[in-house]
């Protein structure tokens, strides 16, 4: 959906739009030392990934640097990155939740970048978050919240609808991310939902021996399904969208285990020769790099990696690209076919 289909205006006229500032702020947020706001969600990232919810730039900071979250009605932080979290000038460790408070400083990555203050450490809530920096979020209270006498949005089966009074349009759903204009004003709903629990489900890899791959391939090789997991969690990749990044790894995972069962060392097992890849895939050589480049994105975005990297998984060195894994399985149709380390 485009981000035009996206907006609605409505045809009240609010005359006093709420002007921002610090005691304004009535949700756990966050203000920067360039003067943004962020309204916290219930479990919040910071990183350089587009994905995140807070997108950060720099060479420095990791694709998914922090996060923040709401649990037992108290805000913590916790540090997912390579270069490390301060948090009221020390450095946090790493993967461990640490308390916060109002008047906390945070800062990611270096002593001399971008700051954040904890000026308010209340509960996470819906909110309208202006897209203008000198104007307050509105706040929704559920099931109902008058904005103007005739702009209303009402809470109902897990989401929040638009209802005008004057019942010149019908009600529209709203949802989060979603933006609306009100008398010339762009206002993004931020939805209070629950993410965290998925999100920690992620397999957590620390060495590259932490995860099994698995490769799900229809009989014609026109659907392929990868699946990810740990010794406690599991994820999958998939969608017709990234079927050719899929196939890749594919050829990468039967030429590693072609290798293994003819007795290359470890080492040696799996170098494909980056122009020989590129016919097989009928594609030229710059399009494999940008496949393998997305295809590491993809599995960064699905992966917890801590003192290991995607680019280690799927390793592009001197001209040749290879799966660099012991464990590795490729099933297809009903059959499975040899995997990598079995005993």
């Amino acid at each position: 959906m485009s981000n035009t289909s996206k907006v609605f205006s409505s045809s009240c006229y609010v005359t006093n739009l709420p002007q921002m500032s610090v005691s304004s702020i009535k949700s756990g947020a966050l203000l920067s030392s360039t003067g943004q706001c962020i309204h916290l969600r219930p479990y919040h990232t910071f990183g350089r990934s587009t994905e995140c919810h807070t997108n950060l730039a720099g060479a420095d900071i990791s694709r998914i640097h922090a996060i923040i979250y709401w649990q037992d009605n108290n805000w913590y932080i916790e540090d997912r990155s390579k270069n490390g979290v301060w948090l009221n000038n020390n450095k946090i460790l790493k993967e461990q939740p640490h308390l916060l408070h109002e008047s906390d400083k945070i800062i990611l990555s270096s002593k001399t970048g971008e700051a954040f203050t904890m000026v308010n450490d209340l509960k996470p809530c819906d909110v309208l978050v202006s897209m203008e920096r000198n104007k307050a979020a509105i706040y929704l209270e559920r099931p109902v919240t008058s904005v103007e006498k005739m702009l209303n949005f009402f809470y109902e089966n897990e989401g929040w609808y638009i209802i005008y009074d004057d019942e010149r349009e019908e009600s529209k759903a709203i949802q989060d991310g979603h933006c609306i204009c009100i008398n010339d004003s762009l206002y993004r709903l931020q939805s209070n939902r629950i993410e965290y629990q998925t999100f920690e489900n992620k397999p957590t890899a620390k060495s590259l021996d932490d995860l099994e791959l698995r490769l799900h391939v229809s009989d014609n090789e026109e659907e392929i399904q990868l699946h990810i997991k740990d010794s406690k969690s599991a994820s999958v990749i998939e969608g017709h969208r990234i079927q050719s990044q899929l196939y890749l790894l594919l050829c990468l995972a039967r030429k590693s285990i072609a290798d293994k069962n003819q007795g290359y060392s470890e080492c040696h097992c799996g170098w494909i020769n980056l122009d020989d890849l590129s016919k097989a895939l009928g594609i030229e050589p710059d399009n494999t790099r940008i496949r393998l480049h997305r295809l590491r994105t993809r599995i960064r975005d699905t992966v917890n990696f801590s003192g290991v990297d995607a680019c280690q998984l799927l390793q592009l060195q001197d001209g040749e690209v290879r799966l660099n894994t012991s464990k590795v399985e490729v099933i297809k149709g009903t059959l499975s076919e040899t995997m990598l380390g079995a005993h």
